[in-house]
């Protein structure tokens, strides 16, 4: 039970201090939990409400890097749009690769 405790102690403690950063790192633990869901079940719309998580835990990054800049405002903005980049790339791909199986039309 002590384990508990000092957890939601940090977690209480991290609420106070840095609110963003919270609501990001939640945002980021559920779309790790819906991409293992989608990886388990192949349904779609798991795949896509993990994408919408991890695209707004990116803009409220990217947000919050321009309203208040930190020691290491640059990595972390180009951390931000290069997994952005990436991501909505790989998404066009498998969304064109799945288009491509069910109804035939070519890929490219």
């Amino acid at each position: 039970m002590r384990h508990w405790q000092l957890w939601w102690h940090d977690w209480v403690l991290a609420a106070r201090q840095d609110p963003p950063r919270l609501v990001e790192g939640t945002m980021l633990g559920l779309a790790s939990v819906l991409c293992a869901t989608w990886f388990v079940s192949q349904q779609w719309q798991f795949l896509l409400l993990c994408l919408n998580y991890i695209i707004g835990a990116i803009a409220s990054i990217l947000v919050r890097e321009f309203i208040t800049p930190s020691a290491h405002t640059q990595p972390i903005r180009l951390t931000a749009i290069f997994s952005l980049v990436l991501l909505l790339t790989l998404t066009h791909f498998y969304f064109t690769k799945v288009l491509h199986f069910y109804t035939g039309i070519p890929l490219f």
